[in-house]
């Protein structure tokens, strides 16, 4: 085609005739779009006419109508274009079209050329920067990171493009390699009541630990971390709860028996120190695996903290603990905490898959969810307060929309703890015989899962000394309740 678009610069790279070529094929056969394959977007052409053009063939396509030369006139609003008028360019690109067989090729064409424009700009903005008077020149330094992740975006388009037959062939390989014993295919992170339920933490899977106060949330994760560092694996940790020396604390209670609080407050004899330091050396190739920020991010901090230690860190699990902590950007200030929540949870989901990592998300529940509305207090009421258990429903700010799996640890105790009576009263001894039958004992539920069967609940012990759950069939301790 001899007409050049009204904008070209011929030291800019660009592939015109490719952009002209993909959109003749889409106005003659708009089947064109689909044998693309590829995420091509308007952005990606470099004459503004042509994005113009396309843009309008995806609107006509959404909105059931076909694009062809005729509908796709009146989004145009040039009214020349070279020595042709609009109608004539548009007939022209049709007349000239290439087959729809070769759609593919000649838009990976235009995001090559697309991805090194970008290079381009980069280049500019981090010389600009480098040049700035400002002060602070963090802002535009985040400009040129989001601007660095839309360049490689678009530079691996076509290798994170495959088929569902490349994907079945990655499947195989990966159960293959578990039934071969070399490991589970995913992230093993060693608690087996977890792992019979769900199994291994895949990569791009958000899973989320929903719990209320005292019902051992943070208490499984940290389980969970331990376990898939021991097996090898990486863990990037944002704790907002608590702090790096704490979680420290509970991991050699763990180990040793010996009671976080303790340990804090001093309160232990040189055996037991020694107990201690013996502990934390023959714990510290694992604990090595485990990185932790325990200061306030926001999204974006995340974002760029996360993914760089996931390239850093093949085989990697991140962690969040919890979604209500997140720090708001700019963009989000005035969202609610139940218009955030899920905000985030919908980030840490892409951003498991852009990682191909799996990331774990502590959410609080609704604060009544084990509310009594009864207030005739009896053995019937105990029994009724403990007999709820949680539901997906229940999590704060509908944080279970983008989950693959919800796993809310479910604890008696502390229900009845509430609900304690005085000693002197009559009531009591109703309450103790009550509170003896759920002593030390919790449920694992699986709230919703989008791989297995759900609603599902797995019994597991609860240690209070080492803040931990336990797999029954090895301590052998009783049934819930």
């Amino acid at each position: 085609m001899n007409d050049m678009p009204r904008d070209l610069q011929p030291d800019v790279p660009c592939n015109i005739p490719a952009e002209q070529a993909i959109l003749g094929a889409i106005l003659i056969n708009n089947d064109a779009l689909d044998a693309i394959r590829v995420p091509l977007e308007a952005s990606h052409f470099f004459d503004g006419v042509h994005r113009e053009i396309f843009q309008a063939c995806l609107d006509l396509r959404k909105a059931g109508r076909r694009a062809n030369p005729v509908t796709v006139r009146p989004s145009i609003t040039a009214s020349m274009i070279g020595e042709k008028t609009v109608a004539q360019y548009l007939a022209s690109l049709a007349t000239e079209a290439v087959s729809v067989v070769n759609a593919p090729d000649y838009a990976l064409a235009i995001m090559d050329a697309a991805a090194r424009r970008s290079c381009i700009t980069l280049g500019q903005m981090i010389e600009a920067t480098g040049f700035s008077k400002e002060l602070d020149i963090l802002e535009e330094f985040e400009a040129i990171r989001s601007k660095f992740e839309d360049v490689c975006r678009a530079l691996k388009m076509e290798q994170n493009t495959k088929t569902l037959a490349q994907a079945a062939r990655n499947a195989l390989d990966s159960t293959a390699i578990a039934y071969q014993g070399k490991g589970a295919a995913g992230i093993d992170y060693g608690f087996r009541p977890l792992m019979d339920m769900i199994g291994p933490f895949l990569p791009g899977q958000l899973i989320v630990i929903g719990g209320a106060t005292k019902q051992g949330k943070s208490s499984l994760i940290e389980q969970i971390v331990a376990g898939a560092a021991l097996n090898g694996h990486p863990v990037w940790i944002n704790s907002g709860e608590m702090k790096a020396e704490e979680l420290a604390h509970r991991a050699l209670s763990r180990l040793t028996d010996i009671q976080a609080w303790r340990q804090i407050r001093g309160k232990v004899s040189d055996a037991e120190y020694e107990q201690l330091e013996t502990a934390r050396r023959n714990a510290e190739t694992w604990q090595d695996r485990v990185f932790i920020r325990d200061d306030s991010m926001t999204l974006r901090q995340f974002d760029r903290d996360y993914s760089d230690f996931a390239k850093r860190h093949p085989g990697a699990m991140g962690v969040v603990d919890h979604v209500g902590l997140m720090e708001r950007d700019s963009g989000s200030s005035r969202l609610s905490d139940a218009e955030f929540a899920p905000l985030v949870t919908r980030r840490l989901k892409l951003k498991a898959g852009d990682t191909k990592t799996p990331i774990v998300a502590a959410s609080q529940l609704k604060k009544n969810t084990f509310e009594i509305a009864d207030k005739r207090i009896d053995k019937k009421t105990y029994l009724s307060a403990i007999s709820r258990r949680p539901k997906y429903g229940d999590l704060f700010g509908a944080c279970e929309k983008d989950a693959n799996h919800v796993v809310i640890p479910f604890r008696a105790e502390p229900i009845l703890q509430e609900l304690e009576p005085a000693d002197e009263s009559d009531l009591h001894p109703i309450w103790q015989d009550v509170m003896a039958g759920v002593k030390d004992k919790a449920e694992l539920v699986l709230a919703l899962s989008r791989h297995t069967r759900w609603p599902q609940r797995k019994e597991v012990g609860w240690n209070g000394g080492k803040t931990m759950f336990t797999d029954l069939s090895e301590t052998g301790q009783g049934r819930f309740l």
